[in-house]
C-alpha cells in the first residue's frame, strides 16, 4: 500500500500509528511493540508504516518526544496558572500536574520513566533536553524561594558528598542552569519521593496500602514543603 497523498493525510496516518502503538504498549507492554503488529491492527502493510517510521526505534523516539512535550505542557500550564501565588502553592500545582498527567497518560509515563525497552537506545542529544524541559519552571521556583530566604535547606542536606556536589556543579554549567548543590540535592530528594509514589500508584502497589493515593500524594508534598519551611504546619 502506498503512502497517502497530501500533508494532512500523512499527518493523520502518523498520528494513527502513534495511537495504535500506545494501545499496543498498554496491552503488551513496551517490549511487545512491533511495527508489524501495528500494521496488522491498522489493516495496512508493514512497508506502509516504513514510509513514516523506517525503524521501530524511530517510532519509539517520536513517542518519547511527544510524551516529554506533553508532560512539560501540563506542568507549564500549572506554573502559569499559579505564577502569582506563594512558592508553596506554585510547587503544589506543578507537582500536582506531574502526577495528574501520569495518571491520565500511564502508557506514556511508563514509556519515559519505566523499564528500558530491550534493544532501544534513546538519542541523548534529542531526549536529554526534553527530559529536563518539564522541570525547568519547578527548579526556578525553588531557586527564587531560596534567593528570597523563604526556603531553608535542612541541615542534613547542607553537606553533600564531594563527588555528588562536583557533578551537580558541572551539570549546572553544562545546561546553563547553575543551581547550588545543596538545593539541587534537596530537589532531587523531593522528586524521588513524589516520583516513587506515582510509580507505585501506576503499578497499583500503593492503593491496597493507603487507599487514597491522591490524598497521600498531597500529604507527602505538603510534608516536604513544611520541611523546607515553605509551608506552615496545620
Amino acid at each position: 500500500m502506498s503512502r497517502p497523498k497530501g500533508k494532512h493525510n500523512g499527518q493523520d496516518t502518523a498520528r494513527k500509528i502513534k495511537t495504535v502503538a500506545r494501545q499496543q504498549m498498554e496491552k503488551y507492554g513496551t517490549a511487545g511493540l512491533t511495527l508489524r503488529g501495528i500494521a496488522k491492527e491498522m489493516g495496512i502493510t508493514a512497508p506502509a508504516i516504513y514510509n513514516y517510521y523506517p525503524r521501530l526505534e524511530d517510532l519509539i523516539t517520536a513517542l518519547i518526544v511527544d510524551a516529554f512535550n506533553a508532560l512539560a505542557e501540563a506542568m507549564h500550564a500549572a506554573a502559569v496558572e499559579t505564577s502569582h501565588s506563594s512558592y508553596a502553592a506554585r510547587i503544589q500545582a506543578i507537582v500536582g500536574a506531574y502526577r495528574q498527567w501520569a495518571v491520565e497518560n500511564p502508557v506514556d509515563f511508563q514509556l519515559i520513566y519505566g523499564n528500558p525497552i530491550p534493544g532501544y537506545s534513546a538519542p541523548a542529544e534529542l531526549t536529554t533536553p526534553l527530559a529536563r524541559k518539564p522541570f525547568i519552571e519547578l527548579m526556578q521556583v525553588y531557586v527564587e524561594a531560596m534567593n528570597t530566604g523563604a526556603l531553608h535547606i535542612p541541615t542534613e542536606y547542607q553537606d553533600l558528598p564531594d563527588s555528588v556536589a562536583q557533578y551537580i556543579d558541572g551539570w549546572g554549567q553544562r545546561v546553563g542552569t547553575p543551581i547550588p548543590a545543596p538545593l539541587f540535592g534537596q530537589i532531587i530528594s523531593g522528586w524521588g519521593r513524589i516520583h516513587g509514589l506515582v510509580m507505585l500508584e501506576l503499578t497499583h502497589h500503593i492503593q491496597p496500602v493507603i487507599g487514597d493515593p491522591a490524598a497521600f500524594y498531597s500529604y507527602e508534598v505538603n510534608a516536604y514543603l513544611q520541611r523546607l519551611e515553605l509551608l506552615s504546619p496545620k
